[in-house]
């Protein structure tokens, strides 16, 4: 019993090329194979990283448009606590941030239910670097 087990070890071993003198190595079909998942290994993680780049950079950019928003608002409600008759927040300006441009649209309009209330309204836009446009708006009301 135990020779045919032995003699079926023998042939297994001279099928798969170790007969030769008990050669070793890869052959190059192994070698291929290897090649080819750790190139598609590499180019996952390619993508991985690509795609998280950019999510990182438009994540980045929407900051910066909060941001400037965010100042709009801030510059209105100091205006208004100053009680600065000159200031006019309304109309749409051009600021770089980072080498990108954002365009701000400010709004203030009164309350139709209550006179006393406004509603501001900031809007910022920016192009995207992949086409297309981002845009960020701020909706309050700020009581004088």
């Amino acid at each position: 019993m135990w020779n045919m087990w032995n003699r079926f070890g023998e042939r297994t071993r001279r099928r798969m090329g170790k007969s030769r003198g008990e050669a070793s190595g890869f052959t190059l079909v192994e070698v291929l194979v290897s090649l080819m998942v750790l190139g598609v290994a590499l180019m996952s993680l390619w993508g991985f990283h690509w795609t998280s780049r950019h999510v990182n950079m438009k994540s980045k950019r929407e900051a910066t448009a909060l941001l400037l928003a965010n100042e709009a608002l801030e510059a209105y409600r100091q205006a208004i606590d100053v009680d600065d008759k000159t200031y006019d927040p309304n109309g749409t300006e051009t600021v770089t941030r980072d080498n990108i441009l954002y365009t701000r649209t400010t709004s203030v309009t009164s309350d139709p239910t209550h006179a006393w209330r406004r509603n501001v309204t900031v809007s910022v836009r920016w192009a995207e670097q992949r086409g297309g446009q981002g845009q960020v708006v701020l909706q309050t009301i700020v009581v004088p």
